[in-house]
């Protein structure tokens, strides 16, 4: 767990755009928490404003995909000849090498949440725009998707996403594979995050950079909603799924009861990592341990 303040980042200024650099891509195997230097392949994120009036001068990211959501104000994205509206709650994705423009049309900042990284296999195949009011997909019973327990999803992901945690809820604990950065970033509210034995304050202006293989959970103790913004990148998981997808041959039971037994192992040792003792997991777990070894054989 690595939390870092926007205005304790280094700020960058270019082309009329303010740019407060996070978090970046370390430099080795080991996150750097002093520097900022902890993601696996999202190369920068950090808060981004525009000034009133403002039009910033054309940009483009060679070989980086931009995602951008919309914390406060109001303005339009330029992509050619195409003028996007742009307002609280929106977030969009534009493709790597296209040459874009930001502009503020209110009366005070227009700031951003924002993260630049490498093309990844499931991006939309070009500038992609949404609002968290628009309608999202339904499961296959249509209901909502709401995430871990209280976790709940306010827009579609282009990137990034706004979410909620209700008063007095908290998400459901969870972990994911290895190399998947995880950021949360805390627009209104105050809260907790939880990872291990520890918790540690959430407030606005604090991003939250998780290690995948860590259960945690963000906890909403007040009275008030919990409006976060998070944002999440596996490009470099999926191409290994894709690569694996590809080479696979014919799974043996043994190799299937192998892959398994990893699996079991891995949870098994996330759970025991929180020092938690829940009642019945650790004899339900012996007992998925002596069916996985009877399958072995």
């Amino acid at each position: 767990m690595i939390m870092r303040h926007w205005m304790d980042s280094p700020i960058f200024t270019y082309g009329r755009l303010r740019e407060w650099r996070i978090f970046t891509r370390r430099q080795g195997d080991l996150p750097n928490a002093e520097t900022g230097q902890v993601c696996f392949e999202i190369n920068t994120y950090g808060r981004a404003v525009v000034l009133p009036g403002v039009t910033t001068e054309p940009a483009t990211h060679s070989g980086e995909v931009v995602c951008m959501c919309v914390a406060s104000g109001q303005g339009a994205v330029h992509l050619g000849n195409k003028k996007t509206e742009i307002r609280e709650g929106s977030t969009f994705f534009i493709p790597a090498g296209a040459r874009h423009r930001f502009q503020n049309t209110g009366d005070r900042e227009l700031e951003f949440v924002f993260s630049r990284r490498e093309p990844s296999p499931s991006d939309p195949k070009g500038f992609d725009h949404k609002h968290w009011t628009e309608d999202r997909p339904r499961d296959q019973w249509g209901a909502l998707f709401q995430g871990h327990w209280n976790h709940v999803y306010r827009g579609p992901n282009t990137g990034l996403h706004i979410g909620d945690i209700p008063a007095r809820k908290f998400s459901h604990p969870h972990n994911h594979p290895p190399t998947i950065d995880e950021i949360w970033y805390v627009n209104k509210g105050q809260g907790w995050h939880w990872m291990r034995q520890e918790y540690h304050p959430h407030t606005p202006g604090y991003a939250l950079w998780l290690d995948p293989s860590e259960l945690h959970s963000l906890m909403n103790p007040g009275n008030t909603d919990i409006e976060y913004i998070y944002c999440a990148s596996a490009a470099r998981w999926i191409r290994e799924q894709a690569q694996k997808k590809a080479e696979k041959t014919p799974t043996a039971p043994a190799a299937i009861a192998a892959a398994l037994e990893q699996r079991v192992s891995a949870l098994a040792a996330a759970y025991r990592k929180t020092g938690l003792s829940i009642f019945g997991v650790d004899q339900n777990l012996g007992e998925v341990e002596k069916l996985i070894k009877a399958l072995k054989k």
